[in-house]
C-alpha cells in the first residue's frame, strides 16, 4: 500500500487515530517541524508525532524527555527545592557529581484523557494492654501526676495478666478461653488503631495510536518506539572490579513528562495539569496492525538520523507506556503544582 498524500502546511487528518484531541488555534505560532532523528543545536535527538505536532490546529501534547545520566557515586541528594528542571526537593539516593543532560526529546499529540492518582499507605495496628498502659502512664509522669501513673500501670498489668491467663488456658485447652468468655458474656478485644504507613508512588501510563500519513512519519513512528525501548531497558557492562562479565548491567536511564499547550501565541507548560517529577518507564507494550496487518510500500528506517535498514512500515502501530515516578509526592511537592 502506498502512502497517501500528505501536505504538511495542511496539517495530517488525524480523525482515524485512537485518542486523538486537538484544539483548534488561529496563529501560526509553532515550534519547528521535528523529522525523525533530527538534532538540536545542543546535540539533542527530537522525534514527533505526528511531525507537525503542537502546531496550529494541534495546540496540546505531551513531551518526554529521555535522560543521559554521568555515573557517580551513591549519596544522599541534597538538592533544594528550587533546582533542576521539575524544582521539586530530592530525597532520594542519587548519583553524586552525577549530570542529568535531556538527550532525546520526543513530542506526541495529546490523549483524550491523563490521569494522576495520589496514594497514602494506612495499615491497623494492634495497641497492646501493657502498651496503652504505659503510654497512659508516660503522659501522666509528664505532667507530674506520678500516681496517676501508677494506677494506669497497675490496671495495664492486671488487664494483661487476665488476657494471659486466658491464652495460657487456651494453650492447655483448646476452647477454653471462648468457653470463660461465652459464659461472662463478654470478651477482651483487641485495640486496633488505623496507623499511618507512608505514601506511594505515582504511576502514569499512556496509549498512543501511530497511523503515519508519510514516508517521513513513518520513520519517526519506528524512531520514536526504538527510543523509548532503548531507554528502558539496561546493557551488560563491565563488572564492579572492571573484568568483563555477563551478569552485570547498567541501571537503565529516566524519563521527564511535561504537559504542552499552545494557545496561538505562545507555547508553555500547561499549569492547570499535574506535574510529573523524574520516572522510570518501567512497562511497554507494542502492537503492530489493527483488525489484520496491513504495510505500506517499502522504506527505510532512521532511527540514529541514517538509514540503517529496510522494509515495509505497519499501516497502524500501538504502544501502552507505563512510567513510575522515583520521588514520593508530598504537600510540599503539591504546592509545586505535582
Amino acid at each position: 500500500m502506498a502512502f497517501q498524500k500528505f501536505t504538511p502546511d495542511s496539517g495530517a487528518d488525524l480523525s482515524d487515530i485512537q485518542g486523538a484531541s486537538f484544539t483548534s488555534v488561529s496563529a501560526p505560532s509553532a515550534p519547528p517541524t521535528l523529522g525523525a532523528g533530527a538534532r538540536s543545536k545542543l546535540g539533542i535527538k527530537r522525534f514527533a508525532y505526528p511531525v507537525d505536532v503542537g502546531s496550529t490546529g494541534q495546540g496540546h501534547y505531551i513531551l518526554f524527555m529521555i535522560h543521559s545520566l554521568k555515573e557517580g557515586k551513591l549519596q544522599k541528594g541534597s538538592a533544594t527545592a528550587g533546582s533542576g528542571r521539575t524544582g521539586v526537593q530530592k530525597r532520594s539516593f542519587t548519583l553524586k557529581g552525577s549530570t542529568k543532560r535531556v538527550d532525546t526529546m520526543i513530542q506526541l499529540y495529546m490523549p483524550p484523557s491523563v490521569e494522576v492518582s495520589y496514594k497514602s499507605d494506612y495499615e491497623d495496628v494492634d495497641i497492646g494492654v501493657m502498651a496503652e498502659a504505659g503510654g497512659k502512664a508516660i503522659g501522666a509522669a509528664l505532667q507530674g501526676d506520678f500516681s496517676g501513673a501508677g494506677k494506669s500501670l497497675a490496671r495495664g498489668a492486671a488487664e494483661g495478666a487476665t488476657k494471659g491467663a486466658l491464652t495460657a488456658a487456651d494453650t492447655v485447652a483448646p476452647g477454653a478461653a471462648a468457653l470463660a468468655q461465652i459464659k461472662a458474656g463478654k470478651i477482651q478485644s483487641s485495640k486496633m488503631e488505623l496507623a499511618f504507613k507512608g505514601v506511594g508512588r505515582r504511576q502514569f501510563s499512556y496509549t498512543f495510536s501511530f497511523i503515519p500519513k508519510s514516508a517521513k512519519e513513518s520513520q519517526s513512528v519506528d524512531a520514536i518506539i526504538m527510543a523509548f525501548k532503548r531507554a528502558m531497558l539496561p546493557k551488560y557492562t563491565s563488572g564492579a572490579l572492571g573484568q568483563n562479565s555477563d551478569r552485570t548491567l547498567t541501571i537503565p536511564t529516566t524519563f521527564d513528562i511535561e504537559y504542552f499547550f499552545q494557545d496561538g501565541t505562545s507555547t508553555g507548560l500547561n499549569n492547570f495539569l499535574n506535574r510529573i517529577s523524574t520516572c522510570y518507564l518501567t512497562d511497554m507494550s507494542v502492537k503492530y496492525g489493527g483488525d489484520r496487518y496491513t504495510a505500506y510500500e517499502k522504506n527505510v528506517t532512521t532511527r540514529d538520523g541514517s538509514i540503517n535498514g529496510e522494509g515495509t512500515p505497519p499501516q497502524r502501530s500501538e504502544i501502552t507506556l507505563t512510567f513510575n515516578e522515583i520521588e514520593i509526592i508530598t504537600q510540599e511537592s503539591v504546592e509545586l503544582g505535582f
